[in-house]
């Protein structure tokens, strides 16, 4: 994956990367049995909280008989959760000569696809392949470098995560419950960890019987942005003592908004007008249960940023800094939605390209836009499993997702910053600039790949060409292209982290606003732990408090923590973190595990008379 959902913890709390893109997406209510719910006990509830996405499957509840874990979830998206694991549709209307009926455009804007290279993960995975909703994304592959366009090396550091000589490459597609997409995986994850019910010995054939909980263990909060977080001295009302977020003890009280005030995307003036309107930021939780949390899970590392960010979450200063340290930079890109009004014929389903000529030369982000390479990716909808048409065969319109080079993104955030240079403001990405600027300047790299031989190189041996040029595999001629009939575009300031061998002093590395970002390239396949920054190896030892030898930071004193792809030592992307998110989980069970007087004393009792039932 290049653009990854920051995968959360499993089994103890959850979390992920923050939703932002705007426009329609897909977030059609499933059905769901249950029956792959991880069977659970009342009553006993010890409660927990985390900001963002949802987790991978983790193993089963290792927990003393009678105790429960209460998740309360936070994603500040418009629609559904995901993050960069999102999915974008768009229904329009057939003209009446295609018979007046809807046709559906769809797009993975975010994370392409992901890898499973591990021991660790690899299970998980056959896991999510066993229900139905990933599947392996099997397809014509290609990748341009300056010698040339074909199926073999993907140019070793340049290339798009093993694409296409390392398969095997997974998506999301769960065509059973509402059709592919990668967000198809968060949520459908979200429905079997939400499932309802447990199972006892009274009732049917085989001495089970479903039984619906009173009380869900997960609920999902989005369009939500949590903005501060407070340690309180103790549980209970708002009238309490309420510490600073860097006080000890206690639990944790989360506030901050909903709606328009909390989009991403939202522009500062609005955001500040409807937080008036709705008398600023109130409590977060659930209206009929205790409000008060034993541990926060944090995954979007942007919530460790200043005020300033509309992602900022007011965490503790000191934490917040481990947080910026283990990240070091990021990694930004932009990715492109592109809907031609006829199928392109040319010999591929995805390509990657590299920066070795063809639409520019390579860059740091410094150079003029002529002399960057624009370009890493691109890939059609329409081959992946889950977004292969309905049964009267493929939409008419062939979508394409594009995905830039981070030196391309760079380029484009140092000219057009997201915060304001003269008021501090943050300054959200708008339809206007993403329809007027990048999206245009992707599409037509795109089209100028496909039409000349220096956009594609010479390719002899990629199947379908007659010339050795990319001109000569599209039909009908280069001059008469399908129109474009639908184009937007995303901007993602943290796509990934940069390598972990690059530091300060690394010459790829620029900071604006405040925020460094590197394009420093190296491998990203296999997923691999990383030499370097954060990249020790993991040790199976219980030294908790060294940050290099894990995939993930923590506070035990204060039930604090922060998880996924931006703090793991593993190579950047959808796997590392996963395996970061099931790291944390464990950990935060072993945490339970040692709270001897939490389970002599039954659980946290109150909480069963807080939650009215």
């Amino acid at each position: 994956s290049v653009l990854s959902s920051a995968a959360a913890v499993g089994a103890g709390a959850v979390a992920g990367r923050r939703a932002g893109s705007a426009g329609t997406r897909d977030d059609d209510d499933d059905d769901d049995d249950g029956s792959s719910a991880p069977e659970v006990v009342e009553p006993a509830t010890k409660t927990w909280t985390a900001e963002g996405s949802p987790p991978p499957p983790a193993p089963p509840l290792s927990l003393p008989p009678g105790v429960r874990i209460r998740v309360d979830l936070y994603d500040q998206g418009r629609r559904g959760v995901g993050g960069r694991s999102s999915h974008r549709r768009v229904v329009v209307e057939k003209s009446d000569e295609g018979g007046g009926s809807e046709e559906v455009m769809a797009w993975d804007h975010g994370c392409q696809f992901f890898r499973a290279d591990t021991d660790r993960f690899k299970p998980v995975v056959s896991n999510w392949m066993k229900h139905g909703f990933v599947k392996e994304w099997k397809g014509r592959f290609v990748h341009r470098n300056a010698g040339g366009t074909g199926e073999g090396s993907d140019g070793g550091g340049g290339g798009f995560f093993g694409m296409p000589s390392m398969p095997p490459f997974y998506v999301g597609a769960d065509e059973e419950h509402g059709g592919g997409g990668m967000q198809s995986i968060p949520r459908r994850l979200l429905e079997l960890c939400a499932a309802r019910k447990e199972r006892n010995g009274d009732g049917d054939d085989d001495g089970t019987e479903e039984t619906i909980l009173s009380d869900p263990i997960l609920e999902v909060f989005t369009g939500t942005r949590v903005s501060r977080i407070e340690r309180r001295a103790d549980g209970g009302d708002d009238g309490d003592a309420a510490h600073s977020a860097g006080g000890m003890g206690g639990k944790w009280s989360l506030f901050g908004t909903s709606g328009t005030a909390a989009y991403h995307d939202t522009p500062e003036h609005a955001a500040e007008s409807a937080l008036a309107e709705s008398g600023g930021d109130v409590r977060l939780g659930r209206r009929d249960c205790d409000r008060d949390y034993d541990a926060v899970v944090l995954t979007d590392a942007s919530s460790s940023f200043g005020t300033w960010h509309r992602a900022s979450a007011g965490v503790p200063e000191d934490f917040a800094s481990r947080v910026r340290e283990r990240v070091g930079a990021r990694v930004p890109l932009f990715s492109a939605m592109v809907a031609f009004e006829g199928r392109l014929d040319v010999p591929f389903d995805a390509i990657s390209f590299d920066d070795g000529g063809g639409i520019g030369g390579s860059g740091s982000g410094d150079d003029d836009d002529d002399d960057i390479t624009k370009l890493w990716f691109a890939a059609r909808s329409s081959s992946k499993p889950g977004m292969r048409g309905d049964d009267e065969g493929m939409p008419s319109r062939d979508c394409w997702t594009l995905v830039s080079t981070p030196e391309y993104a760079l380029s484009k955030i140092r000219e057009t910053p997201m915060r304001d240079a003269s008021t501090g403001e943050f300054v959200p990405q708008s339809a206007d600039y993403l329809t007027s600027v990048p999206g245009p300047e992707l599409e037509r790299a795109f089209r100028e790949a496909l039409l000349t031989r220096s956009g594609m190189g010479d390719g002899d041996d990629v199947p379908g060409r007659t010339d050795g040029t990319m001109a000569a595999a599209v039909d009908p001629a280069p001059s008469a292209l399908p129109e474009t009939v639908y184009l937007d575009a995303q901007r993602w300031g943290s796509a990934m982290p940069c390598h972990r061998h690059l530091d300060e002093r690394s010459g790829t590395r620029r900071t604006v606003s405040g925020v460094p970002y590197d394009t420093g390239r190296a491998p990203l396949a296999p997923t691999r732990m990383e030499e370097g920054r954060g990249g020790a190896a993991r040790s199976e030892k219980d030294d908790d408090d060294d940050d290099d030898a894990t995939n993930f930071l923590a506070d035990d004193d204060r039930m604090l923590f922060q998880a996924g792809d931006m703090v793991s030592g593993y190579t950047p992307g959808f796997e590392g973190a996963a395996i970061s998110g099931m790291d944390a989980a464990e950990h935060i069970l072993r945490l339970l595990r040692r709270d001897e007087s939490f389970f002599m004393s039954g659980g946290n009792q109150a909480n069963e008379t807080r939650c009215k039932r």
